[in-house]
């Protein structure tokens, strides 16, 4: 029962105390009034009629006498008047029953009223004759009484409905700092952080709502303590303090991730560049121009990848004048393009006056063709040196390097896709994601995108998504993983279990997609309530507002939300307060060999820290030993997945 309704009832209760003390007190007078009353009429009518009839007696008319006492006991005021001898007999006596017209017999019972009788002496000259009793009628009382409780029972009513109508208004009004109160703490809940600028003018209530406000406001700087801390923590171990790339332990925790990840990197190139002479840069320079060219360099890589590269990228600064750029699932000519760019955008920093020679920088690329990454390393560092060999500003691709697996021309690709959306011709593997604590939960599926190739051979997402996104397919291939995986659901194919769907940060800001899934969700309301959305953290933040509304969407219907591979940009923490996520996956590369890394471990376990504080569930990613795993549960993971949890499958 609400606040409300409780002071309600308190206030209708004390008013009915309030009306049945009062109505007792009031009727108990009234009657002792009207007992006194009634035994005053009987008294007098007594006496006067004994006077007048004693002139009577004396003359022994007897038919005067009965006729006065019919005169008097017919006006109906008297239940008897009884005429008796010296020997008690009676001579003239009238009775009848007490007549109460409208008065319930409940009433009467309830409220009992006496009946008191007047007697006088009948006198003949100087010698008694007789006696004359009078009894008054009780009826006149009871309705008298009956009346005055009638009144004051309505006058209470009202004054009962408007008083409670009054107070429930007053109390709205009082209470609603309360309601505002109930909202923040809600708010709060949901991972927002209002204060109230309004404040109550009641005192107790102006204080809880300071208190909160306080509260609030604690809350919100403790989580960006803590979220800035970790940011720092992780800046300080993966992030270059000069140029804020990815430093040298980062590019290699991460690329050996990319390439032992099928699903993520099926081929791709990776870039090498470097300064021309940096070291006499810095002697001719000084060391502040040499820092100045470092970060310019960085942000022009950073620049040229985002603009040209098709596909996602990241970069990192290695050491001293050493740069490199993974270009994730590229071809041949799309690196090689990245590369010349890269190199013709570095000759700007010769206008700049940020160098003093024309040969600013060399480019050398390597392809992914299963090697290891020390190979591929390798092949990188080989093509480096043959561009610094060519001459001023050279690019150069390795020459042992092949094109990824599956080469079909532009023309080709687009065929091949329009026809895979036509048929809906696709295949969805699901890995499960178990509880880290108990592997017989199963949390959820992930699905897991396949096409069927010319040659029959399955083709993984990684391999033709970066052409779809070229020729803007992307979208509909969205719509088609969803549809299908939507008509699994509403089948019940997997129970009750949830279904996750990967969406690409370009489908997240289509509003003809967020329409059309809008649309699909509401026509699907269970099937709704048992799917998950992940969108990979990288890319996705570049649109909070469309994020935000895309989870917002989701989360009406019933749907689950995360954010896939979290942690590989190197975005503030901050924007998980802003989200309504249900979990977060933690990107593989600070999962793999996590039993060996102290510094994992204290990222991942202050990762959780967070996310528990909001409410969200974090999944570990990637993992393939139980080592890892077992570690993971010490760090209070909450959910697992990879190769050693579970292999994707079709069914």
């Amino acid at each position: 029962m609400t606040l409300l309704r409780q002071l309600t009832a308190v206030i209708i209760a004390l008013f009915l105390l309030l009306f049945a003390g009062t109505v007792a007190i009031s009727v108990s007078d009234a009657r002792g009034y009207l007992d006194s009353q009634l035994k005053t009429i009987s008294q007098d009518t007594a006496t006067s009629l004994g006077l007048s009839l004693s002139p009577h007696f004396a003359d022994n008319e007897m038919i005067i006498v009965e006729s006065k006492v019919n005169l008097i006991f017919d006006s109906g005021f008297y239940q008897e008047v009884t005429v008796a001898g010296l020997d008690g007999k009676p001579l003239v006596q009238r009775l009848a029953p007490a007549q109460i017209p409208d008065v319930p017999a409940w009433f009467v019972r309830l409220f009992p009223i006496a009946t008191p009788r007047g007697e006088a002496l009948i006198m003949a000259g100087w010698r008694q004759a007789g006696t004359i009793t009078v009894a008054a009628n009780p009826g006149e009382a009871y309705a008298t009484l009956w009346t005055s409780s009638v009144k004051t029972f309505w006058w209470f009513f009202v004054a009962l409905v408007a008083t409670s109508l009054l107070g429930m208004l007053a109390l709205h009004v009082v209470l609603r700092p309360l309601r505002r109160v109930e909202a923040q703490a809600r708010a709060i809940c949901d991972r927002e952080y209002p204060v109230q600028d309004k404040l109550p003018w009641t005192v107790e209530l102006r204080s809880v709502v300071v208190a909160m406000n306080r509260m609030t406001t604690k809350i919100r700087q403790m989580f960006e303590v803590q979220a800035d801390a970790i940011s720092r923590l992780r800046a300080d171990s993966y992030r270059h303090a000069l140029t804020g790339l990815a430093n040298r332990r980062y590019f290699d925790m991460h690329l050996q991730q990319l390439l032992t990840s099928a699903d993520d990197f099926q081929g791709g190139a990776l870039l090498l560049v470097e300064l021309h002479d940096f070291k006499g840069i810095n002697q001719r320079l000084g060391y502040a121009a040499g820092d100045e060219l470092l970060r310019a360099t960085a942000r022009m890589i950073e620049d040229v990848a985002r603009d040209d590269a098709p596909v996602d990228f990241f970069a990192a600064h290695l050491a001293g004048a050493n740069f490199a750029v993974v270009l994730p699932n590229a071809n041949e000519a799309d690196a090689v393009a990245v590369g010349e760019r890269l190199a013709t955008v570095l000759q700007q920093l010769q206008q700049r006056g940020l160098v003093d020679a024309p040969d600013i920088a060399h480019v050398g690329i390597a392809m992914y063709r299963q090697q290891n990454a020390s190979q591929f390393l390798s092949e990188a560092d080989m093509a480096l040196r043959a561009a610094q060999m060519k001459g001023q500003n050279a690019v150069h691709l390795h020459a042992s390097s092949v094109a990824p697996s599956v080469a079909f021309s532009a023309t080709r690709w687009s065929e091949f896709l329009r026809d895979v959306i036509e048929r809906k011709n696709i295949i969805l593997h699901m890995q499960p994601v178990l509880d880290s604590a108990n592997q017989r939960t199963l949390l959820h599926y992930e699905t897991l995108l396949r096409v069927v190739g010319e040659d029959g051979q399955l083709i993984p997402a990684v391999v033709f998504v970066p052409m779809a996104k070229r020729l803007g397919l992307i979208q509909q291939i969205d719509r088609l993983v969803v549809a299908e995986v939507l008509a699994r659901l509403r089948d019940h194919r997997y129970g009750r279990v949830v279904v996750a769907v990967n969406l690409f940060p370009a489908t997240v800001q289509d509003p003809a997609f967020m329409a059309w899934l809008g649309s699909a969700l509401q026509a699907n309301p269970d099937a709704a309530s048992r799917i998950a959305f992940e969108v990979s953290e990288y890319g996705a933040l570049d649109n909070l507002d469309a994020l935000r509304t895309l989870v917002a969407l989701v989360r009406r219907h019933g749907g689950q939300f995360g954010i896939d591979h979290f942690g590989r940009g190197f975005s503030s923490f901050g924007y998980l307060s802003t989200l309504k996520l249900d979990y977060i996956k933690i990107d593989g590369s600070y999962i793999r060999g996590i039993e060996q890394h102290r510094d994992n471990q204290f990222l991942v376990d202050s990762i959780c820290k967070i996310a528990h504080g909001l409410d969200l569930k974090v999944i570990a990613e990637s993992i393939e030993t139980p080592e890892e795993w077992a570690m993971l549960t010490t760090l209070k993971i909450d959910g697992v997945q990879g190769f050693g949890v579970g292999m994707p499958a079709e069914i």
